[in-house]
């Protein structure tokens, strides 16, 4: 076990609704510098003068805080955004604000790479944790969780970062998940479109091949793929097959399963899942701690503007409600499971719509 498992590098005061924002050092010795690109360095200038840096080392993460109304004696809450994501982007002021009403002190975590290693991250939501409970005088938090996030949690609460001294004996009281893909998915590799639109974009999300025709010519696009190379590392990691449950459709044969067209070529899922260390089926043989609540949050709209959504089966735009509501690997005992709602709301709605802010805040205070 490793001491002094993280220093506090600097504190901020200068945002909108967040009390302050420190930055922090984790101090275990398995953080690497990890995989950049210009499409998913830091933009935002609130997190290039948070982290000092628009790439930062996977060793640093940013802690914010909003003091609560009232002073209570329940639990703090620590939010845990998904891929792509930041701490600002993800949660807004409606939901952070209206727990902090309720006398709960708000946390939330940002990670150095938007889509990083997800047993990095989880080593650092451990230090998130014991950085809170140091501010807090507290024993335990509640986890909300969105998207890649909750995997996150996952790999926390099953004790994957023992190594570094990252255990989370009954630091933990309820793990609310908001469209958490637990038994992972498949949607980069069956729709072959939303590559050309990432590569037009140069936005925040990786392609499923390793090379494309573009403009005539083919070039490689290994950096922003899901592949060993790639600058997406976690996202690699959440990869799962759901072929025999949905069929793929034709269209897609050579991306999903491998191998050349005259649009690109692909490794196929097979090769990013084993790039990715076969992340999902070794999580799925690692339960959670069994003195947590879990509370599971579906959407069943597959609809997101601007985007090329999942219409292969019920989902939520991005990930198969099935995947969702899949917790046989997050636990044995049913009774750890308070909750499995589906509502009519897509992947981001979960995180915005009030309808999503009325079922968290239901779990919290009850």
């Amino acid at each position: 076990m490793e001491k002094n498992s993280y220093e506090v590098q600097a504190r901020y005061s200068d945002h909108s609704y967040w009390t302050w924002t420190e930055r922090v050092q984790g101090m275990q010795s398995l953080f690497t510098q990890e995989k950049f690109i210009s499409a998913n360095e830091w933009k935002c200038r609130n997190m290039c003068q948070y982290f000092d840096t628009p790439r930062p080392h996977s060793s640093i993460f940013l802690l914010h805080y909003v003091e609560p109304d009232l002073p209570s004696k329940e639990n703090p809450v620590l939010f845990v955004h998904g891929a792509g994501h930041s701490a600002e982007k993800s949660w807004r002021p409606e939901l952070i604000l209206q727990v902090g009403r309720v006398g709960r002190p708000v946390f939330a975590v940002t990670f150095a790479h938007p889509h990083g290693d997800n047993l990095f991250q989880a080593v650092q939501l451990h230090n998130a944790i014991r950085r809170i409970l140091e501010l807090t005088n507290g024993d335990r938090v509640d986890l909300v969780a969105h998207s890649k996030g909750g995997i996150v949690a996952w790999t926390f609460l099953a004790g994957w970062g023992a190594p570094w001294g990252a255990l989370p004996h009954g630091l933990v009281d309820k793990y609310f998940m908001l469209g958490t893909p637990n038994r992972g998915l498949d949607y980069p590799f069956r729709h072959v479109s939303p590559n050309w639109w990432v590569k037009y974009q140069n936005t925040s999300a990786p392609v499923s091949c390793d090379s494309m025709l573009w403009y005539g010519h083919y070039i490689d696009t290994t950096e922003h793929s899901l592949y060993e190379g790639g600058a997406f590392p976690g996202l690699s990691q959440l990869l799962f097959r759901w072929d025999d449950t949905f069929p793929v459709h034709i269209i897609a044969d050579t991306l999903y399963f491998g191998g050349q067209n005259w649009l690109m070529h692909s490794k196929g899922i097979e090769g990013a899942i084993q790039d990715g260390g076969n992340y999902m089926e070794k999580l799925l043989q690692s339960p959670v701690e069994q003195d947590l609540e879990l509370h599971v949050l579906a959407g069943n709209l597959p609809i997101i503007q601007g985007w090329w959504t999942e219409w292969d089966g019920p989902s939520d735009g991005l990930v198969f409600v099935e995947s969702v509501l899949d917790t046989d690997g997050l636990t044995n005992d049913l009774t750890q499971v308070k909750r499995k709602t589906v509502l009519p709301l897509n992947h981001l709605d979960l995180l915005y719509h009030p309808t999503a802010h009325d079922w968290v805040l239901e779990g919290l205070l009850h």
